[in-house]
């Protein structure tokens, strides 16, 4: 296990890195991958030459001051190929166990040395090399091991895996068992997935099981995670409360250089016209259920009401942690979640808004972030969200399962929240009620006419035929709220009235188009 607060904070540093630093670095690794598989041939008739040809662009990864290990391997082939070409395919016979095929590669290396070149000091054949061999092989599978590294990214990120001089079978299961945790978190985050493929060559291996970009984010961590900020070790920066090149990210008070506008309590009160108890009651709702949904006749409010919710949980006008969708009839768990799309010729696996908008909420643990469905009750629930109709339910935050499309593990993240709409003068609310009622508080908006908001909205306009206006509304409204075949779902809400400035803009004709062509500001 490791730490979660470190590994995000690591994460987004590495994410604002990674176009502009690390990929123009370490492309290479993926290129060398690519270039290795198009050129082993383990039955070569010259061995020594494919060997040469396949290892040779591997730069750095097999060649440094003073370390020759690509070198000596293939000097070794050309005197004694079939030596060499037995060690590779023992190497990559994965019946037997990794530690044991790594050992015995390392003590034929020995021999050769002893044979074919005693004068030399080593043979350079290590557990970074031979891991190495591996990763070119089945890069689908290893990575580069390299003990200083991995025992230094294991403690900035505060793993529990042991790395000690001189164990070295346990030092290679650790450094396994510590990466493959880390890639399948790593692996659920889509906006560093869609930046790593956005910048795939033709050249690159794709990487689809993403261990190459895992080796090099755990690289990224124990090389540079201090650099942004050199008054800071790489530790005390992933103990710190921000990651490098932001500003107080957990606070979530700025987006770049970006100032947001704040947005309290005592803003939505001035928006939206519902009363301060009902609005500490819808507050205090969301935040315990984490999903709501806000019913109530056309033009009350609801959409316009949900966003400035947001804001005022949040404290500030900021969009980036808002996602808004609406729901249709054909809206599926491909749009939603993840599903196998036309990609040229073929099908590629796509993920969806909802999926996406997850992990961009996983990088910010402790931030809210809130996820708008409009016309939630025009969608089959069932269809779109599938198993994650139980993943939304806040006892089941945080816990993970494999979805439909994928064998990685995905959940909901505890900072989540959703708000939904509905009309409650849609016909179609009843067939999913039921569907809905376990999952989602039910939150009644109604016509603000009779608030203190609107009450001052209208005394601003000045207008004795608006006035009148609205107490026709009023006493419609009781009309259809008696009415048994229509009810309080079928009132008229009081956002066709709104957005008028002042007085001046407050127009019999204006009043006549209301009337007459109703519009309500959502």
């Amino acid at each position: 296990m490791f730490d979660q607060k470190k590994y995000e904070r690591a994460l987004a540093g590495f994410k604002q890195d990674f176009v502009g630093r690390q990929w123009p670095n370490e492309r290479y690794k993926w290129e060398a991958v690519q270039w290795f598989q198009d050129h082993w041939d383990v039955k070569a008739p010259d061995f020594a030459g494919m060997l040469s040809e396949a290892l040779k662009k591997t730069f750095n990864l097999l060649a440094s001051m003073n370390n020759y290990p690509r070198r000596m391997i293939v000097g070794y082939a050309k005197e004694a190929p079939e030596e060499v070409r037995a060690m590779f395919i023992a190497l990559f016979d994965e019946t037997a166990d990794v530690w044991e095929r790594i050992d015995a590669f390392k003590r034929k290396a020995n021999g050769l040395k002893d044979r074919l070149s005693p004068d030399v000091g080593q043979h350079y054949q290590n557990e970074n090399v031979i891991t190495t061999y591996l990763w070119l092989r089945y890069p689908d599978k290893y990575y580069i091991y390299k003990l200083s590294e991995v025992r230094k990214a294991c403690r900035l990120l505060g793993g529990d895996c042991e790395f000690r001089n001189g164990a070295y079978a346990d030092n290679i299961r650790n450094w396994l068992a510590f990466f493959n945790e880390i890639r399948d978190v790593l692996i659920q985050d889509y906006e560093l997935i869609e930046l790593f493929r956005e910048q795939l060559t033709a050249t690159c291996y794709p990487d689809p099981q993403y261990r190459t970009l895992t080796q090099t984010f755990c690289f990224y961590v124990s090389r540079f995670c201090g650099e942004a900020e050199p008054k800071r070790g790489a530790e005390e920066w992933l103990y710190a409360d921000c990651a490098p090149g932001s500003s107080d990210i957990s606070a979530g008070s700025r987006d770049g250089d970006r100032e947001k506008t704040a947005y309290t309590k005592a803003s939505f009160l001035n928006d939206v016209y519902i009363s301060e108890a009902r609005y500490d009651r819808l507050k205090a709702v969301l935040l315990r259920k984490k999903n709501i949904i806000l019913q109530g006749a056309p033009g009350v409010g609801k959409t316009f009401a949900a966003r400035r919710l947001a804001w005022s949980i949040m404290g500030e006008q900021d969009d980036s942690r808002i996602e808004f969708v609406q729901f249709h009839q054909n809206y599926s768990y491909e749009d939603f979640v993840m599903g196998y799309k036309p990609e040229g010729s073929g099908f590629e696996l796509k993920y969806g808004v909802f999926y996406r908008f997850c992990q961009k909420a996983n990088n910010r643990p402790g931030v809210p972030h809130f996820f708008i469905i409009d016309e939630i009750n025009r969608g089959n629930l069932s269809k779109v969200f599938g198993e994650l109709l139980m993943l939304i339910e806040q006892d089941y935050r945080n816990t993970k399962v494999k979805l439909a499309y994928s064998d990685v593990p995905f959940s909901v993240p505890e900072n989540l929240y959703i708000i939904g709409m509905m009309n409650t003068a849609d016909r179609s609310l009843a067939l999913i009620d039921y569907a809905l009622r376990r999952r989602f508080s039910f939150f009644d908006m109604e016509p603000g006419f009779d608030s203190e908001g609107f009450g001052k909205y209208q005394a601003g306009l000045e207008n004795e035929t608006f006035d009148a206006l609205i107490d026709r509304i009023r006493e419609l409204n009781r009309d259809i709220i008696q009415d048994k075949a229509l009810g309080k779902g079928f009132c008229i809400g009081h956002s066709y009235f709104c957005g008028l400035k002042g007085p001046e803009d407050c127009t019999t004709e204006w009043m006549r188009d209301v009337v007459d062509y109703p519009k309500h500001y959502s």
